[in-house]
Formats: structure tokens, sequence, C-alpha cells
């Protein structure tokens, strides 16, 4: 049987080694919607008070964003998709050490974020990455649930240009989707004007918008990944109920469940714990960094 390790904003803000910087959590200050404001673009040109919101809760202000803008987020969907498709790990990083520390056999990876890390990580390693359960002959799975800065539609550059897609149920567009690598995922977001990549709204229930099919299919994927799972690990992702199918799933694994938080993490584990009479649920107060061995001597990698 094979585990399910399930990674969140806070693994990669937690990463280390990766250029420019580590990628910034969703909420705070400092946090994404500060970056992009400060990138200039769509997100600098909001209303103060609709800025206050995303800092304060970026889900919120997505939400208010929405119908701020009746339903036109592609450009700002996609340069979201840019800022986060641009950072770069390092060979210390900690996705680095995590599949170098449980290899691509003994795990199926899942991630929240729109990130390229760990794809850039995996091909540091030499691996390619496969977005399915099934088991590669050379390569590593990785399950994006919310969708990835280089998942676009398969058209053309350019076909779609000076167009607006908004409010058009649930997708504003359904094609194909292929997997670009980095350099193709920065250049599609330089170039296009009309389009973006299949990413959830960062809002509550996560909608997503381009090639709804295609990122459901992770959820799929992960859905079984859950069911089948030896042991599942989680790092760096807060609890939030209302990601039903994240949690709501959780709760019903029937395999061991690892969960490394900080200690304001806790309680809200613990609640979620025992909501759903978990009784092969542990907390342990650790890092991404701190939490790989401990990962890689469950699962005999050490």
């Amino acid at each position: 049987m094979t585990a399910l390790i399930l990674l969140g904003a806070g693994a990669s803000f937690g990463s280390g080694d990766v250029q420019p910087c580590c990628p910034p959590l969703g909420n705070g200050p400092d946090g994404l919607f500060a970056r992009l404001d400060a990138a200039g673009g769509q997100a600098a040109s909001l209303p103060a008070d609709l800025k206050t919101l995303f800092r304060t809760d970026f889900e919120r202000g997505m939400t208010q964003f929405y119908e701020f803008a009746d339903g036109d987020i592609m450009r700002f969907q996609r340069e979201m998709a840019a800022y986060l498709a641009a950072f770069k790990p390092g060979g210390a990083n900690a996705y680095v050490r995590l599949i170098r520390t449980i290899g691509p056999r003994r795990a199926i990876y899942a991630s929240l974020n729109y990130d390229l890390l760990f794809e850039l990580a995996a091909g540091y390693l030499g691996l390619n990455t496969f977005y399915s359960a099934d088991p590669p002959m050379r390569g590593v799975r990785l399950l994006k649930l919310h969708g990835s800065s280089n998942f676009w539609p398969d058209i053309p550059v350019g076909m779609i240009r000076g167009s607006t897609f908004k409010r058009s149920g649930r997708a504003d567009i359904q094609a194909h989707i292929k997997p670009l690598n980095q350099e193709e995922t920065l250049y599609r977001c330089s170039v296009e004007d009309s389009v973006a990549p299949a990413i959830a709204m960062y809002a509550e229930g996560k909608a997503v918008k381009i090639s709804p099919d295609y990122v459901e299919r992770q959820q799929e994927f992960w859905t079984a990944a859950v069911r089948s799972a030896s042991r599942i690990f989680v790092v760096g992702v807060r609890v939030h109920n209302a990601d039903v199918h994240v949690w709501g799933e959780l709760g019903k694994a029937g395999a061991p469940l690892t969960y490394f938080g900080r200690e304001w993490d806790k309680q809200p584990y613990e609640q979620w714990t025992a909501d759903n009479r978990k009784r092969n649920s542990y907390f342990i107060e650790a890092n991404f960094d701190e939490c790989i061995a401990f990962i890689g001597r469950q699962l005999g990698r050490i």
C-alpha cells in the first residue's frame, strides 16, 4: 500500500532555499495580496477597502472581488499564477529533501498550492512529475487539488485575444489542459490577455472557471488515494472545514493520519479530530523541515 502526503501553503512558505524568496502565506500584511499589490497589475488598482479585506482574509477578498469585477477574473488569476510560478527551489529546499528521502514509489503526493516548487524539486532530482495516481515508470505522482499555475488550456498561444469571459455558469472556458514547464508557464502568463490557467478561485468553495473537469479529475484521484492510503501525512495545511473535498475526505479516511503544524494549529486540528471521531489521528508540532525525517522513519526510508 502507498502513503499519501498532503502539502499546503505552509509547506512552500517554510521550504527554505527558494529564489527569489519563499512564497507568502495567504493572509497578513506581507501575505499573498500584499505581494501582488506591490508587483503592480490589477491588484494595485483595486479600491482601498477591498485591498484591506484581501490582506485580512484573502478568501473573503476574492469573493468580494468576483462581484466587484462582475465575474471577470481572468487577469487577476493570470497575474497571481505568474507571481507564484516564478519561485524556484535550490538543492537545500525541503521539497527536494522530501522527495529524495521518501522517493517516488512509497507515496502519492498532493498539494493545495498553485506554485511549481514541487515539480521543480522533482526535476532537480531528475524526476518527471505525473498528475495522476497511477505509478509512473520514471517519475513522481503529484495531485494538485486546486489546480496549478502551469495547467493551461491546450490552445495556440494568443489564439484568444481581446475577449472577456465572465459569469458563464460552471465554466468560463472548458478545454483540454496541457501542463507546462516553468518557462512555458511564465511565457503564457506574460503574453495572454484573455485566458488564464486552471486554478481555483482562492475563495470559499474553490470554484474553477477554467477547465473544471480537469481539476475535478485531480480531486477524484485524491479521493481514491485517501481511501486506499496506508498512512496519511498533512504538512502546512490549516484546518478549513469549508474545503469539504479536503477535510471531508480526510475525516472519512481509515488510515492513520499525522498532522504537522504549529502551536496555533493544534486546537483547530483537535476539534476537527473530535468532530470526526478519529481515533488514529495525531498532531505533531513541527515545521516542514522537521517533519521529513519523521515521515521517512514511518515509511522505512531512514
